[in-house]
């Protein structure tokens, strides 16, 4: 592992694949003071239990992730096993089905194996929101509320169109923002549709006297069903909901099947967001393609085995990651 590299190499790897840093002058103080003192800096990414299996789309959050591991710092795989009871808002055309603490119970258990494939389970500190959430008292959660002016929640473009949507959908980022406020993390990460969220965290923190966290937006990864026009993406961001999703524990056959039936246009893009390919590689395998050295079957099939070997590698001499 690399132990504090100069603040601007590990800026420059944190870059890859990201669509917003709030605030890189902020970020490159906190790396290079953790370098001075030799403190690694706390990353925090949270996932809501909603469903059993995580998939690509997740890993892209995770590759960050471990990056970071990578640099030196240390990482928190928060599972948001409280907040997935509301349900995100975000993004949705309509009021999410709420779910039991049994189901997402269930749904959290799968975790374990999968993200060990992925992280480091020596530098990675497991926490579950339920934890400081459940048992909230009302005068807390008063005293929180009452540093959020109502319209930062209500006047998100995503939200302005829901004629359905209820108060308790609205607690959710309020309580996703308390989630940064109890940890006391230095950057989060997170998919940039969870930018208004992500903000709300950073700006409860410094109401309340936290030093604010970084955020770090990374890109949306598309689905099976869509592709690149004009290099903009058609079609919806791999999800559950949208049924169009590539399992971190799919079957190595049905793995390879899918990713041979996704658009040509999107492999640049999982190779980007999901390898560690440098783009020079990148662009040399769009070459090969155009020369007629390899064809987009053989590229798909690099970039398979690429996944498989992440996502199959199953660490049996480590201990598991989560209890």
């Amino acid at each position: 592992m690399t132990q504090f590299a100069h603040p601007n190499e590990q800026l420059e790897v944190i870059l890859r694949g990201i669509v917003e840093l709030v605030e890189r002058e902020e970020l490159l103080a906190k790396l290079t003071r953790s370098a001075e003192v030799k403190k690694p800096l706390t990353i925090m990414a949270g996932f809501d239990p909603s469903s059993p299996d995580l998939h690509l789309g997740h890993m892209v959050l995770l590759r960050k992730m471990r990056q970071f591991q990578d640099l030196g710092h240390e990482v928190i795989f928060l599972i948001g096993d409280y907040t997935a009871r509301i349900g995100d808002p975000t993004g949705q055309k309509a009021q999410l089905p709420r779910l039991s603490a049994k189901q997402v119970a269930e749904n959290a258990s799968t975790y374990k194996e999968q993200v060990n494939r992925i992280l480091d389970p020596q530098h990675t500190r497991v926490e579950f929101n339920s934890d400081w959430l459940e048992n909230l008292p009302l005068e807390k959660l008063l005293s929180v509320a009452a540093k959020v002016p109502v319209h930062r929640l209500i006047f998100r473009p995503d939200l302005q169109n829901r004629s359905d949507l209820t108060l308790h959908e609205l607690l959710y980022p309020l309580l996703q923002a308390y989630d940064s406020v109890h940890l006391k993390v230095d950057v989060e990460v997170g998919g940039e549709d969870q930018l208004p969220n992500l903000r709300l965290g950073r700006e409860l923190m410094a109401a309340l006297d936290v030093e604010p966290q970084c955020l770090i937006a990374t890109t949306l990864l598309e689905g099976t069903n869509a592709y690149l026009e004009d290099g903009k993406p058609i079609g919806n961001k791999m999800s559950k909901t949208h049924q169009n999703t590539i399992d971190i524990g799919e079957p190595p056959e049905e793995f390879r099947r899918k990713i041979q039936r996704l658009d040509d246009t999107l492999v640049w893009r999982y190779f980007e967001l999901l390898t560690d390919c440098s783009m020079l590689q990148i662009h040399a395998f769009h070459n090969d393609l155009e020369s007629g050295k390899r064809t987009m079957i053989e590229i798909k099939d690099v970039l398979t085995d690429d996944l498989l070997r992440t996502c199959h590698r199953l660490k049996e001499d480590v201990a598991p990651l989560l209890p």
